[in-house]
């Protein structure tokens, strides 16, 4: 079961990389058609809307990417901490959003970083809470 999570967590990061590091030319050049358009259709289009279109959806969408990562984290490593997870996660967000100043098309915004690091932190304060009432009930 360890290796099918960990080959999610990977599927996971390679879907992420490619999600948040693909050029957006539609930024650059007035006119031109984004890689992932919503004239696609399908769930890439469906994610396209989400994360940029702006305002409370794209929000939620940050808020909501982070959320298998941490899952995937405590899956695949158990020995780690929640506060471990928690630094990873934004780290790996603050990472993210310094490479994004280096492509064209794409924008850095400490917005993103709050997003993903509330979903983050939403999920870690489920699981520990989750944890506590399991010891609890017992």
């Amino acid at each position: 079961m360890r290796g099918l999570n960990k080959a999610s967590l990977f599927v996971y990061l390679i879907i992420l990389c490619f999600g948040v590091f693909t050029p957006r030319p539609d930024l650059v050049t007035p006119g031109a058609k984004p890689i992932i358009s919503g004239s696609h259709g399908g769930l890439p289009a469906v994610g396209h809307h989400i994360l940029y279109l702006g305002g409370p959806l794209q929000w939620v969408g940050n808020f909501l990417m982070f959320i298998p990562l941490v899952l995937l984290l405590r899956t695949c490593w158990s020995r780690l901490t929640l506060q471990s997870i928690f630094i990873v996660t934004l780290l790996t967000t603050i990472s993210i959003e310094l490479i994004q100043i280096y492509i064209p098309g794409r924008n850095s915004d400490v917005r993103d970083i709050i997003a993903n690091g509330s979903g983050a932190a939403v999920t870690l304060l489920y699981l520990h809470f989750h944890k506590v009432s399991k010891n609890l009930a017992q």
